[in-house]
């Protein structure tokens, strides 16, 4: 964030501010609504390779900082400082004189990397990346990027090249809970979010995420989040009002 203020939601994260001086993450599996508080101006930066500070510093490493590590639905925000600054005015000037070549951007992103290894203590660095980290990360990937698709544990397990009783001890190593247990925690997440940061109607959720009726949408609900898809709507509007 160069300069402004930005209200943001996501997943269970409702009404977090995002201000100047600042940078975050968003995982590629969230899905987020941004809405201007002030006139604002940021920089996106889509990392679609791997991940990796340098040969000698995976990102696995920072799995071992755990004590360290924030809430795994929470964004951690790290202050810009002068050398990242520096970079992120390289960065605008050189797009803004028309360099958008996919090999300068890459590299670009691998010295954005190296620039948090040097200059950000691992501990913060922990924090940042925490919805990233397990003790798996390559397992954890190959997850994410399938379960949506998949339609059963079973069929999750093929799709990902594992025999079923494979990908199960495997799953419960990597998350620490079974795994038709951890797709139903994602698929909470989302839709608590599709509930409280989109217009969609609960009939539009309710189809969108395969429940058989409303009626079966609502007994998720009530189950999942204590109440009706309804009051929980209701309940977001209010802390939301109150919070400005």
């Amino acid at each position: 964030m160069l300069k402004g203020k930005i209200n943001f939601s996501y997943e269970y994260q409702v009404n977090n501010i995002f201000e100047e001086g600042t940078f975050i993450l968003f995982p590629r599996e969230y899905q987020c609504i941004m809405n201007v508080v002030e006139n604002s101006s940021i920089v996106i930066i889509n990392m679609h390779s791997e991940i990796n500070f340098c040969n000698h510093f995976p990102l696995e490493i920072l799995y071992e900082l755990n004590e360290s590590i924030a809430s795994e639905n929470s964004a951690y925000p790290l202050k810009i400082n002068e050398v990242v600054s520096d970079y992120l005015n390289t960065v605008v000037e050189s797009i803004s004189d028309g360099l958008k070549c996919a090999y300068f951007q890459e590299l670009k992103q691998k010295e954005l990397l190296f620039y948090l290894r040097v200059y950000y203590p691992k501990k913060d660095l922990a924090a940042f990346f925490a919805p990233m980290l397990n003790n798996d990360i390559r397992f954890s990937r190959l997850i994410y990027k399938n379960y949506e698709s998949a339609k059963s544990v079973e069929n999750l397990a093929f799709l990902t090249n594992y025999s079923v009783s494979g990908f199960k001890k495997r799953f419960m190593k990597v998350f620490g809970i079974p795994p038709h247990h951890w797709v139903e925690k994602e698929k909470s997440k989302k839709i608590y979010y599709e509930i409280n940061c989109t217009q969609k109607t609960f009939k539009e959720i309710s189809i969108e995420y395969d429940f058989s009726s409303t009626a079966h949408f609502d007994k998720f609900c009530k189950r999942v989040y204590g109440m009706s898809p309804g009051v929980l709507r209701e309940s977001t509007k209010q802390r939301v009002l109150l919070d400005f």
